[in-house]
């Protein structure tokens, strides 16, 4: 779809909501078309948005960060995906603030702030990870996660997360998003060398590549691993063939960030296999491209492999200068990884020119890295420098013991090598499929294109046929639901009739609206699940039978769940959400304000309104004004405000809509009647299942702290008792540790209680990831946490882990933030649960008081 200026430079006439709707309709189609227009248009979706506090303003600053990012303008959109978070986090909408903290901090890791990266990563697992449809987002922050983790050293850590995204991209079903886990998957079995396993994760990709419309932006990584695998195991004509083809598809792709990948690595095969001229030409260019788009990661990398170069022809002088501005680079983003590579470098050039002082640092310092982030190849690389720099200071010891070390590296490299032709040729035939299928790829895109072209009119026409009978079966639905005191079924038809005027007015487009009408009528469908005794009693209910009729809503949902057309989805919504009220006081949930979703909060009003104005057995019809005087009384109390104002404009005015918002009533025969109710008394069984789920889900909740989603102080108590009974048994000692968060309620008090939950949510999510592998964490009051382990841990193994949890508190931004720690172990402290447990508090909290008055 083509969108010109002219028609898109202007807003559309209509009402600023159908106007604003419609602008960000536009937008995404313009970012890779017209980024200057999409940033203008959404520039102006924030000024028809308003006030910051509502839906439309933050998903506003959502496309207008999309927009600038677009435009080159990375450090203007980082700031609006910021706020954007910000603004969902206050409106309660965990799944659009899951998708803002992925694309911030996808930004942040192209721009090299990986603890910024992995904070808004980690915040979007976290929003994303209980939501059904977040896994898609959960599964894209998880690779960004991996990515950062591989960056900062963290490479096992860094497979557990892809491995996990990998799950959720199989269980949607997400073609594209496998392929990408898998690629990532296998850079990192490059790097432990696991070659076979790489070619395994590569095969994989392709076959799913096979199932879909060619991609030149999918087919380069594959390419680029491809190459590299060969590259590594040393084949450097067969690299450099399959990377020339990764380049052109990058290329070809348009993808400037794949080209200057593209560019960096087609660059350092040429290297490898000492084609200078070539080598320098694509690595000058991958530096170009990389600085021109503020990629630091791309540009540290052009500049060590510059540096190797200038190095290996013997400019000496040029290579020093170019691997020092990598190195500040390096530092500069924390990248672990880059560190290593450039002092490997600096190490290597300074033994060269005789600088054996500052060698010796600089390879120390990259032993040291190499073996904390388990990196194999660059441990050897470091060993061999090291070797010859105490065999040249004439430590001949030294010198062995470094020689040592490296033949074992290279025996267990040995291992991994024994396949290394028939991997080859397994890799040959893989790239050379690959090259020529992807030409069959494009044509058979072109044909399925004419298929869809020549199939789009029995489409339609199947379409409309579907869409008659939806309507026909919604029409007998909700009939059902009315046939015992509404056989007519005229009370579903005018909800469904005012739902729809309402929405109208509210600036919905007239086939939503239409939708809103059908699906409105099913507001009660779950009264088939209601006895006939509660249903059709003729005085008022008892607590009880009250308590059954409020039921209906949660039938009424059951019966419409697992729909995928937005009619069904709409239903089960009303269903669920119509008698819940502004303030709180509804059922079946107890939402208040936006927590009702908009239909719900429609369809109660048209719904109430309806049933004022029609005689009841218990009741005289009330007039149109009675009815309405009424809805404003109930104004901020059952109704939304700004809701009832558009309603009463609106129910003050005839109906002129000139047709129906879906077909009219089609008479219900007592056979079909009969036969609906029978299939609804089964569903009436499952939802007694369901009742039992709900009861052991409210047995969980009453062990779980409501804030920080860790277990509360009588999960702790429980956890323990089973522990001591387990080691009095097996006579296997555990620890009890407990921990007391510094400052809360200075963070309170200076700065509100909100900020000061946000600050426990975050001391727990840091105590969970840094003692995860030791045991559950518990909050068990205020600023008190405690955790039980079996494992053993001495006193620097437990100092390391708190350590951790500090670094992680600041990179969350609370940069004073510290905890204080006490420990006893059974039995040897104590032998009781209470005893335990309050021995590691006092030896908490006397740390705590040694710490303030400067003791250690």
């Amino acid at each position: 779809m083509t969108i010109s200026r002219r028609s898109t430079s202007a807003p559309p006439p209509g009402p600023p909501q159908t106007q604003l709707q419609a602008l960000q309709r536009a937008i995404p189609e313009l970012l890779d078309v017209d980024p200057a227009q999409a940033l203008a248009l959404a520039q102006t979706c924030c000024a028809l948005a308003g006030t910051p506090g509502s839906s439309e303003a933050a998903e506003s600053q959502v496309l207008l960060g999309r927009a600038l990012l677009a435009s080159g303008q990375q450090a203007e959109a980082l700031a609006a995906f910021c706020r954007s978070t910000e603004h969902f986090e206050r409106l309660d909408q965990p799944i659009a603030g899951a998708e803002a903290h992925s694309l911030a901090g996808k930004l942040q890791l192209d721009l090299g702030r990986f603890d910024e990266a992995a904070w808004h990563l980690e915040q979007a697992v976290r929003l994303a990870q209980n939501e059904p449809e977040g896994q898609g987002i959960q599964a894209t922050a998880l690779n960004h996660l991996a990515i950062v983790n591989h960056h900062q050293g963290r490479v096992t850590e860094a497979l557990g997360l892809l491995h996990q995204a990998l799950q959720l991209r199989e269980d949607e079903q997400h073609v594209t998003g496998q392929i990408h886990c898998l690629i990532n998957i296998s850079n990192i079995q490059m790097w432990f060398g696991q070659y076979d396993e790489a070619v395994r994760s590569l095969t994989r990709a392709y076959t799913l590549y096979k199932t879909q419309p060619a991609d030149l932006k999918l087919e380069t990584p594959i390419l680029h691993n491809l190459a590299h695998v060969h590259s590594m195991r040393g084949d450097n004509d067969l690299a450099i063939e399959v990377m020339e083809a990764a380049y052109k598809s990058a290329v070809g792709s348009g993808d400037r960030r794949m080209q200057a990948t593209a560019s960096l690595n087609l660059g350092m095969c040429c290297l490898d296999a000492q084609q200078f001229d070539r080598a320098l030409e694509y690595l000058q260019l991958a530096l170009k491209l990389s600085r021109e788009l503020r990629y630091q990661v791309g540009e540290l990398s052009a500049l060590d492999s510059l540096g190797n170069l200038y190095s290996q022809t013997g400019e000496l002088a040029l290579a020093s200068q170019t691997i020092r501005e990598a190195l500040v680079i390096a530092l500069e983003i924390g990248s672990k990884q880059g560190e290593l590579e450039v002092r490997l470098q600096l190490g290597r050039l300074h033994l060269r020119q005789g600088e054996l002082d500052a060698a010796h640092q600089e390879l120390n310092a990259a032993l040291e890295l190499a073996v904390g982030i388990q990196s194999v190849k660059e441990q050897a690389e470091a060993h061999e420098a090291l070797a010859e720099y105490f065999e040249r200071r004439g430590s001949l010891a030294e010198a062995l013991t470094h020689s040592r070390e490296l033949t074992r590296i290279e025996r267990e490299l040995f291992n991994a090598e024994r396949d290394r032709q028939t991997r080859n040729l397994s890799i040959q035939f893989e790239v050379e499929r690959a090259r020529h299928d992807a030409e069959i790829y494009r044509v058979r895109t072109d044909v399925e294109h004419e298929g869809r072209q020549r199939a789009e009119e029995q489409v339609r026409v199947r379409t409309a046929e579907l869409a008659r009978a939806q309507q026909e079966v919604v029409t007998r639905l909700a009939m059902a639901a009315e046939y015992r005191d509404d056989t007519t079924g005229e009370h579903t038809r005018r909800v469904g009739r005012t739902s729809a005027r309402i929405a109208l007015a509210l600036g919905w487009p007239e086939g939503r609206a239409n939708v809103l009408g059908i699906a409105a009528r099913l507001h009660d469908v779950g009264k088939i699940g209601i006895p006939d005794s509660v249903l059709l009693k003729s005085g008022k209910l008892d607590s009880a039978e009250f308590r059954q009729m409020q039921t209906h809503t949660l039938i009424g949902a059951r019966i419409l769940s697992g729909g995928r057309s937005e009619l069904l989805r709409l239903a089960e919504e009303i269903a669920l959400t119509h008698h819940e009220r502004w303030d709180g006081s509804g059922y079946p949930r107890g939402l208040q304000a936006t927590q009702i979703p908009l239909s719900g909060r429609i369809v109660a009003l048209a719904d109430v309104f309806d049933a004022l104005t029609q005689v009841r057995p218990y009741k005289a019809a009330w007039s149109t004004q009675e009815a309405l005087d009424e809805i404003r009384r109930q104004t901020g109390s059952h109704f939304d405000p700004d809701l009832v104002e558009t309603a009463v404009e609106v129910l003050t005015q005839p109906d002129t809509h000139s047709g129906d918002w879906g077909e009219e009533p089609l008479p219900l025969e007592q056979e079909d009647a009969s036969h609906v109710l029978t299939v609804f008394e089964q569903l009436l069984v499952e939802r007694t299942r369901e009742l039992e789920q709900a009861r052991q889900e409210a047995e969980r909740l009453a062990l779980t702290d409501s804030l920080t989603e860790l277990g509360n102080r009588r999960a702790l108590e429980q956890r323990l008792e089973r522990t001591l009974r387990q080691s009095a048994e097996s006579r296997a000692p555990f620890t009890v540790l407990s921990f007391d968060l510094d400052g809360l309620k200075a963070v309170n008090d200076a700065q509100g209680h909100a900020q000061g939950d946000r600050f426990l949510q975050a001391f727990a999510l840091s105590l969970t990831q840094a003692f995860g592998e030791a045991g559950l964490a518990y909050r068990i009051g205020g600023d008190e946490f405690a955790i039980v382990t079996t494992q053993p841990l001495d006193e620097a193994a437990l100092r390391d882990r708190l350590g951790q949890v500090h670094e992680q508190l600041r990179c969350q931004g609370f940069e004073d933030a510290s905890a204080s720690m006490g420990h006893a172990q059974y039995p040897q402290d104590a032998q009781t649960a209470g005893d335990l447990l309050r021995l590691s508090d006092q030896r908490m909290y006397h740390r705590k008081l040694s710490r303030r008055r400067g003791m250690h």
